[in-house]
């Protein structure tokens, strides 16, 4: 029989990897010092980036849960952004308030600060007002009809759907959504694009993309969430065969979901 491992050796191991770890992470945060002051002016959030990079991890980790990569890099993103500049999180999730709190945190750490509202026109109001803010919303669908805010011409114009949360799970669309005026990028070839169409084209939504799922209805118009990122070219072949389209956001798939 094999002898049983030194329980004081493997201590010791585990305190010398444990303070490699930390070594790293100062380093790392001193990198995203030097970052913002490389942005010039860009927004400190850069949803497509921090997606892609995480999926990246997540694939590479062979030995390792893309849930605990998820969660490790959502901290130590958290802290980067705290350095980097003065992002907040505007909060309006309904329901289960410990429930709320653990997908925030599982998405976007515990370091950045929040702000909490009754109601999500207030978190959209007070997150448009805010260069470097991001609302939490729960996502579009059933009574949540706050999306249509986001159409030309609407009340948050502006603002899109650039995340969804949690990022890890086997659901095919989210329990909430972050919303910010940043740019709409694609995170991977596995991103979907959050389009906007007046009712009275949704026959030919179904000629042109069968694929394409609807996800809510709001007044005059359904959110469909279409089978593949949309360019903004793209975005333009689609007009000629749906006037009404218009793109209010990005969802990456959950890591370990293929829709």
């Amino acid at each position: 029989m094999s002898a049983k491992p030194d329980i004081a050796n493997l201590r010791i191991d585990i305190d010398r990897v444990d303070n490699a770890l930390l070594d790293l992470i100062a380093e790392r945060l001193d990198l995203s010092a030097k970052v913002r002051a490389s942005k010039s002016g860009m927004r400190v959030w850069r949803p497509s980036r921090e997606e892609s990079h995480v999926r990246a991890l997540a694939k590479a980790a062979i030995d390792t849960s893309p849930e605990l990569v998820s969660r490790i890099m959502a901290e130590l993103m958290s802290a980067s952004l705290a350095i980097q500049g003065p992002m907040v999180l505007h909060i309006a999730l309904e329901g289960d308030a410990l429930m709320n709190g653990a997908l925030v945190r599982d998405r976007f750490g515990a370091s950045i600060p929040t702000r909490h509202y009754p109601t999500t026109s207030a978190a959209l109001a007070a997150t448009l007002a805010d260069p470097e803010g991001v609302a939490v919303l729960p996502a579009p669908g059933g009574m949540n009809k706050w999306w249509n805010a986001l159409l030309p011409g609407g009340a948050m114009d502006g603002l899109y759907i650039l995340s969804g949360l949690p990022r890890t799970g086997a659901q095919n669309w989210p329990k909430a959504v972050a919303v910010a005026g940043a740019d709409i990028a694609p995170s991977g070839d596995e991103d979907c694009s959050l389009i906007a169409v007046n009712q009275t084209e949704a026959k030919a939504v179904a000629g042109l993309a069968p694929k394409a799922i609807k996800r809510a209805e709001a007044g005059a118009h359904i959110l469909l969430q279409w089978p593949h990122y949309v360019s903004a070219k793209a975005l333009e072949e689609i007009k000629s065969h749906i006037s009404s389209a218009h793109i209010i956001g990005v969802l990456p798939p959950s890591l370990g979901v293929t829709l």
